[in-house]
């Protein structure tokens, strides 16, 4: 087995891990979640591989089994700074405004980047320009850049729209504007690009002249086989090893790899000194001997090759406690693409 980096091109995003084997006992466990909690009498999820926060991979009608999507949230962030966490914002090009990294209401960590409309004319903000993009990929005969951003106003008024440009500043496509208020709003846009490369310049902007300052953040592009907005990508999202920075932390592109698809390994502890925790797998706990019951301060471990409990679920893992209050940690193993 092999891994790959190449992943210039999101549809491309199963030669980005480990070559699976057509059978799914000798796939490697190359996807891992840590996880902590606690839980009362009710259960409730560690992971849910289908709908958790995390894991919103867009299996359409999930089964079991199933395998993932070319059109799921598997992607590439190619914007550097995209929450503005990093004090560099030089990929970001002011046209008709001033365009400052402030700390006073993000969507995302800790900045935002704030940009002040200069109230000469529509279309005023800021442009960041993109790889050498060509059409087509070896899926489809199509291909879209795609971007998105969270942006709001400083007050609610004005309004903001995405625009895609050519490198000569002639507007290829125009994404839905939004009236501005004080909450985030997300705002995309989507062009199909032609066979030749070229570079490109995305526009994050008002649509209408008006000196209201716009707050930007989670800013994103890629090119896609479809023009799915898909969920924001950036190496700081928790869901263990499945975000990933390709260099330097808020400072990169980023990506986004196809989570746990099928679990295979679990590590728990319960660590309340006297309260049971049960755990079940594709189900949903019980306080009874239907889940495996962990004693206060004791772990447990289950792996695919262990010949008592071999673990190959591929929905959830559930826990309940004997009280409120139980507290648990651990890190579940699995593997991206279940196969059968």
């Amino acid at each position: 087995m092999s891994i790959t980096n190449d992943y210039q091109d999101s549809a491309s995003f199963e030669t980005w891990q480990s070559d699976p084997s057509t059978r799914t006992a000798v796939q490697p466990w190359d996807r891992y979640v840590p996880f902590s909690g606690s839980v009362g009498t009710s259960a409730a999820d560690i992971i849910n591989v289908f709908s958790s926060a995390y894991y919103d991979i867009d299996q359409g009608a999930t089964t079991a089994n199933l395998e993932l999507p070319y059109s799921g949230s598997p992607g590439i962030n190619r914007i550097l700074n995209p929450s503005i966490e990093n004090a560099t914002i030089s990929e970001f090009t002011a046209v008709g405004s001033a365009i400052s990294r402030t700390t006073g209401a993000p969507f995302l960590g800790s900045a935002e980047l704030t940009c002040n409309p200069a109230n000469s004319a529509a279309k005023e903000g800021f442009t960041v320009t993109t790889d050498t993009l060509a059409g087509g990929t070896s899926r489809s005969a199509d291909s879209y850049l795609c971007a998105q951003g969270m942006v709001r106003g400083a007050s609610a008024s004005g309004d903001a729209v995405i625009q895609i440009l050519d490198s000569s500043d002639n507007v290829l496509a125009t994404g839905e504007a939004v009236s501005l208020t004080t909450s985030y709003q997300r705002v995309s846009v989507h062009f199909k690009l032609p066979t030749g490369g070229a570079t490109y310049k995305v526009k994050f902007c008002s649509n209408t002249q008006h000196n209201i300052n716009m707050l930007w953040d989670a800013l994103m592009y890629d090119k896609r086989i479809n023009t799915k907005v898909i969920d924001y990508i950036d190496g700081n999202l928790a869901g263990g090893n499945t975000y990933q920075w390709e260099g330097t932390t808020d400072l990169s592109r980023s990506r986004h790899l196809s989570p746990i698809g099928a679990i295979r390994g679990i590590v728990i502890r319960n660590t309340h000194a006297s309260q049971e925790l049960y755990v079940a797998f594709d189900a949903v706990a019980e306080a009874s001997t239907a889940a495996v019951k962990l004693t206060g301060n004791n772990t447990t471990e289950h792996n695919f090759f262990e010949s008592q409990h071999p673990l190959d679920f591929r929905k959830n893992v559930s826990v309940i406690g004997s009280g409120s209050g139980t507290t648990y940690e651990g890190v579940i193993w699995g593997v991206a693409s279940p196969v059968g």
